[in-house]
């Protein structure tokens, strides 16, 4: 509920200060009183005290009922097209002052749960007929919709003596995406580079996997295989076949919502190392000529059948950006059910997860019903004390347990990863810290050998 605007009014650090000296020099005079109490001096002063301070509580209230009228300025927020999670960004509010004063104006601007900020307040005077210019960063710290609220603004009344508190700047909402930048920064110079910049360059292969594309002179590296020996014989030279990679190929991906996938590293979640993995990948796919969608399992439902183009990544972005891990468990097997009824050509499915040994049942079964149709590959998070096990310090018998423990973990996760590879699934087991490298490997090695 909006306040009146005479109850939106605030004493100022200079009200407060006057009131000090007065109550002070009351004080000061309240003794004198007490100790020459015939002294006519002393009343005179007492009473010119009194008037003093009955004039300036007048003043004061005209001031205080004297705000500048809301046509005397006008505000604007200036807003970033999206945020990226993690990453510092600038907000700006300009404040035009339209009055016949300076204005002095702090400023508290209503920034989501989901960002933070440490800059308010933000003070300055304003001339008349200019624009004061507030600039403040913040850091995003979840993805999703993020709705500002008005921001809480604070004008100096014309003597200094109140701060009038208004709610100006209206309510926008503004998306937080996954940590996209760096992604896209990398393909600055072309998708080929980024792939290499990032290790994950293969060497192409010449025809396997490939569709023709050509004919051309023969080079040197070129093998028999390519030689298109009609061709030769008809022109008196050399003559190889040039191939390109097979395009028109779905990628589709399964992506794990459940409570697993929230395991925190580095002020990002599991489920959010494997989106910017995903983004990663699909980039590249696009720009190979295949198409990529993506259904979400285990938390809310979630479906983008495949799309191509370039700028379907923005699609992509747009769907994936405010999905979230629920409190659920990996549920493969209604998961594969539902994808072979929403996807029935043939695909390549990548199912992003953290899985463990006592999911070995659940996701050969999901693999098998998806491995009718569709090449799988499984996408397997590990978590950091697998990575942490070998340098742990074992000084106590509860350190000695807690190792044995994660040793036993980690050889019946392998176990079960080596079964899934038995069965022709083609399997990544990653950290968080590599999982887009070995994802993107994999996906450009499955293409180029022609398994897709």
């Amino acid at each position: 509920m909006r306040l009146p605007e005479f109850l939106s009014v605030r004493p100022s650090q200079r009200l407060l200060q006057v009131l000090a000296v007065a109550a002070v020099l009351g004080l000061c005079l309240g003794g004198l009183r007490v100790a020459a109490p015939e002294s006519e001096t002393v009343e005179f002063l007492v009473g010119l005290w009194w008037w003093l301070l009955a004039a300036f509580g007048a003043i004061a209230i005209w001031d205080a009922l004297s705000p500048e009228a809301s046509d005397q300025y006008r505000v604007r927020r200036v807003l970033p097209n999206s945020l990226s999670l993690n990453r510092s960004q600038t907000i700006a509010f300009e404040f035009e002052n339209l009055s016949n004063r300076p204005l002095k104006v702090s400023l508290s601007d209503g920034i989501p749960e989901q960002l933070i900020s440490s800059a308010f307040p933000l003070t300055q005077t304003v001339a008349v007929d200019q624009n004061g210019r507030y600039e403040y960063s913040v850091i995003a710290k979840r993805r999703g919709l993020a709705e500002f609220e008005p921001a809480f603004v604070l004008i100096e009344s014309r003597l200094g003596f109140w701060e009038h508190l208004r709610r100006l700047g209206g309510s926008p909402s503004i998306k937080v995406y996954p940590d996209f930048t760096a992604v896209s920064n990398s393909f600055v110079f072309g998708v080929e580079q980024a792939m290499r910049n990032m290790g994950a360059h293969i060497a192409k292969r010449k025809g396997d996997g490939m569709e023709f594309n050509q004919l051309r002179d023969f080079r040197e590296g070129d093998t028999l295989k390519q030689v298109d020996w009609k061709a030769t014989a008809k022109l008196g030279s050399p003559i190889s076949r040039e191939y390109q990679e097979e395009k028109d190929q779905n990628i589709v991906f399964l992506l794990d919502c459940s409570r697993r996938m929230r395991a925190m590293e580095n002020n990002l979640s599991y489920f959010d190392y494997a989106l910017n993995a995903l983004l990663m990948s699909s980039y590249i796919a696009l720009d190979k000529g295949d198409a990529v969608g993506v259904m979400s399992f285990s938390g809310e439902p979630s479906w983008l059948p495949p799309i191509k183009g370039k700028t379907s990544i923005n699609v992509l972005l747009n769907h994936l950006y405010a999905l979230t891990t629920s409190t659920e468990s990996s549920d493969y097997v209604t998961a594969a059910e539902n994808l072979l009824l929403k996807q029935r050509k043939r695909s390549l499915i990548i199912v992003i997860t953290n899985v463990r040994d006592e999911d070995s049942a659940d996701l050969q079964k999901a693999v098998s019903i998806l491995s009718r149709q569709h090449l799988v590959m499984i996408v397997a998070l590990q978590e950091r004390l697998l990575e942490n096990a070998d340098r742990m310090e074992l000084s106590s018998r509860d350190d000695t347990l807690l190792y044995a423990g994660i040793k036993h973990f980690e050889r019946n996760r392998k176990q079960m990863l080596a079964l899934l590879k038995a069965q022709g699934v083609s399997v990544v087991d990653a950290t968080h810290k590599n999982i887009h490298v070995q994802l993107v490997s994999e996906y450009l090695r499955l293409k180029q050998y022609g398994r897709i």
